[in-house]
């Protein structure tokens, strides 16, 4: 059984649209739980596991994502204490 709207909400993540993946996964939850009702319990088994799955690989994705902005922000700043900068032949002054 495939999930309705489970590959776009996968396109939308890896893409990093995460506004579109918001909008996808009240899709999604609206789809699941209309098949849901209508499921035995062995569909119902195979509907959470795919749930879950599909749960567990957009975290990751999203985690996956923010490590790299991290890691991007990171060299950026590093680099960025070697840029000379506009204010290096400024003058400051500190009170007190």
């Amino acid at each position: 059984m495939r999930l309705p709207t489970a590959d776009e909400f996968r396109a939308a993540v890896s893409t990093g649209n995460y506004q579109a993946a918001d909008r996808l996964l009240g899709e999604l939850r609206s789809d699941v739980e209309a098949i849901w009702a209508a499921a035995g319990v062995e569909e119902r088994r195979l509907i959470s596991t795919q749930v879950v799955e599909l749960l567990g690989w957009a975290r990751q994705t999203v985690l996956a994502g923010r490590a790299h902005a991290q890691r991007k922000l990171i060299q950026l700043t590093r680099h960025g204490a070697y840029i000379p900068s506009r204010l290096e032949n400024a003058q400051l002054e500190f009170e007190g």
